[in-house]
């Protein structure tokens, strides 16, 4: 990809985002220069949203990576066959399917278009600072996010196409993209690419120190470098990011260590949802909105939820989770607070995915996709824990929020672990990457509730490896 292709991405971000009117109004999108975009403080803050925008696609973390085929990979779903959607492949884990092949394609090159894209950004805003176009904080503050945006993107990548990394750290996953200028890059092992994802969130963390979060929360104002920043790559999702990270490459001591500082300092601004906001009959918070240290704005999220979850679609089209294989998963507890907030029972025979039914525009959740939530910061820290009275109170202490009684004393950690996955992540794709991860050997079938054995690692796309 070159030059060009880039920075047209990067205005297209532009042009999809809100602001800025007045002065895209000037002339048309094809004549904008990466020097005009970089010269105007407002057109390059709009550069940084368009990675947010391409974050937010379908393509990626809008729903395949979240609620669609990363969830049919982890057999959350039914799969009928009718000859149009075919997702049975991802059900079936039939990856070299060329439907699946071409699903994944996309995937991977929406993906590094936004890496592109973010390295453009990086490279172009040092001379918005140094002209004074944006101040060095502010610089700093959109550089940190930049850094983050390029870091996410590469671990996922490595979580969806690399090997399980127990078995293969050592074995060739994805390459890495620090620069715009359209080079192929070696593809490097899952160890190099970890290592390579932690140094971009320790630089971006390390940015954002002086982030308006880590003093005043969660702000839910329109000024841009303060508002909203659980909606961007704020401080405390990096450093949760980063937990995320250490504990895929095995590092369970630096893994501890990230999660329970993000707590330490920051949990007072992601406080536990209530009950009664939970199933607040006019305006509920299904995502438990206040739990997320990082979410996306998605504008297709209610649209989605029409294409993929409506009761009203057809056995063929409607994503929906096997009867028996749902109450097994909540171990037939329907008190269990994700259960109401996100399975109806309607005129079909079984329930319902309503997890992102459409609610008030008015709430400051609406259109928001979960990215990381403080929960997997606590089974974070259960599973690093060598105390396990310490690790099983960090599960209870999600339990307890969620209107369950704490675990036994004998409770088994892995054990409940896997539960708790089960139970927290629906529509949010952690699901699949935690069995890949701890490579369990089977896990229910989506059709039948019995085991089957899952298939981990996704096949490079050919667009990647077929100029090599």
């Amino acid at each position: 990809m070159n030059r060009k292709q880039i920075i047209n991405i990067m205005l297209a971000g532009i042009f999809l985002s809100a602001g800025c009117k007045k002065y895209l109004q000037v002339q048309p999108t094809g004549a904008y220069t990466e020097v005009q975009v970089f010269s105007n403080k407002s057109a390059a803050q709009q550069a940084l949203n368009g990675l947010y925008i391409g974050l937010a696609s379908n393509d990626l973390y809008g729903a395949a990576l979240t609620q669609t085929y990363i969830e049919l990979m982890a057999q959350r779903y039914r799969a009928l066959v009718d000859g149009v959607n075919f997702y049975e492949q991802y059900q079936q884990n039939n990856y070299n399917a060329k439907q699946a092949q071409d699903v994944f394609n996309t995937i991977w090159k929406s993906a590094y278009q936004t890496i592109m894209s973010a390295n453009l950004f990086l490279e172009k805003i040092e001379g918005s600072i140094k002209d004074r176009v944006v101040s060095e904080d502010q610089g700093k503050l959109m550089k940190g996010e930049a850094l983050a945006v390029r870091a996410l993107l590469h671990f996922d990548m490595m979580r969806l196409f690399g090997p399980v990394y127990s078995l293969g750290e050592n074995q060739q996953a994805v390459p890495y993209y620090t620069v715009a200028d359209g080079t192929a890059q070696p593809i490097l092992t899952s160890a190099e690419g970890v290592e390579r994802v932690v140094q971009d969130l320790t630089a971006a963390e390390s940015l954002l120190a002086d982030d308006a979060i880590i003093r005043s929360g969660i702000i839910n104002d329109p000024d841009f470098y303060t508002g909203h920043r659980n909606q961007r790559m704020n401080y405390f999702a990096v450093k949760a990011l980063k937990a995320r990270v250490y504990l895929w490459g095995n590092k369970t001591t630096e893994a501890h260590d990230a999660a329970l500082a993000v707590l330490t300092q920051g949990e007072q601004w992601f406080p536990w949802l209530p009950y009664t906001s939970i199933i607040n009959s006019s305006t509920p918070d299904r995502i438990f909105s206040t739990e997320l240290l990082f979410a996306l704005y998605n504008r297709n999220l209610y649209k989605n939820y029409a294409t993929f979850f409506s009761p009203a679609l057809t056995d063929t089209r409607l994503l929906a989770p096997d009867a028996a294989n749902l109450r097994t998963t909540f171990e037939n507890n329907e008190n269990d607070w994700r259960y109401p907030t996100t399975w109806r029972q309607t005129t079909r025979s079984f329930r319902t995915f309503f997890k992102y039914e459409d609610v008030s525009l008015s709430q400051p959740w609406a259109f928001l996709q979960p990215m990381i939530r403080k929960s997997e910061l606590y089974y974070i820290l259960a599973e690093t824990e060598t105390d396990p009275v310490k690790a099983r109170n960090y599960i209870d202490s999600v339990r307890t929020h969620r209107g369950l009684p704490g675990l036994a004393a004998n409770a088994s950690m892995p054990a409940e672990l896997l539960k708790e996955y089960r139970k927290e992540f629906y529509g949010e794709g952690q699901l699949f990457f935690y069995y890949k991860r701890t490579n369990t050997p089977s896990i229910p079938d989506a059709m039948t509730n019995a085991s089957r054995v899952p298939v981990y690692v996704v096949p490079l796309p050919l667009s990647e490896t077929t100029p090599r």
